[in-house]
């Protein structure tokens, strides 16, 4: 640019305007709440620890996520060690669905579903809402132990 063009631009008024962010919708809590309630109702008893629903929430993002736990409760090797993302929406998630009453905390870091919580999974379970994330789910053939939670977690056999 020219000095002259320059001079020209140093006239010119900006207003800025400050604007909401969006918020993806993944990380709506008109989403996420319902979908961590599905991840609590495939936990053993309809009750998981916290490192157990970020294992699962990580689980429902990817095919292929699911496809290395599945592999991990057939004992099949995992030759590629998965990076487990722990999500911090998933925490406000759980706050919020302990606000509503839909989860309630057995320990400092262990949830269960309240009979309200149990209720909205079986009308959830009604609905098409949450196909993807259900098919990956039922992928899994049984509820997911602790030791598989660990190997995948912590990076060693147990």
């Amino acid at each position: 640019m020219s000095p002259r063009m320059i001079r020209d631009l140093d006239d010119i008024v900006v207003d800025f305007q400050e604007q909401p962010d969006p918020v993806p919708a993944a990380l709506r809590p008109g989403r996420r709440v319902p979908l961590l309630l599905l991840l609590v109702a495939k936990s053993h008893g309809a009750g998981v620890d916290w490192k157990t629903l970020q294992l699962l929430n990580w689980t429902v993002r990817s095919a292929d996520h699911m496809e290395l736990l599945v592999a991990l409760q057939q004992r099949s090797d995992i030759p590629d060690r998965p990076v487990v993302r722990f999500e911090p929406a998933l925490d406000r998630a759980l706050d919020l669905a302990l606000g509503l009453e839909l989860l309630e905390q057995k320990t400092s870091r262990s949830f269960r579903l309240t009979e309200a919580g149990k209720s909205v999974v079986k009308e959830i379970e009604n609905t098409e809402a949450f196909n993807l994330e259900r098919q990956l789910l039922d992928q899994l053939k049984r509820k997911v132990t602790q030791a598989e939670v660990g190997r995948l977690l912590e990076w060693r056999d147990r």
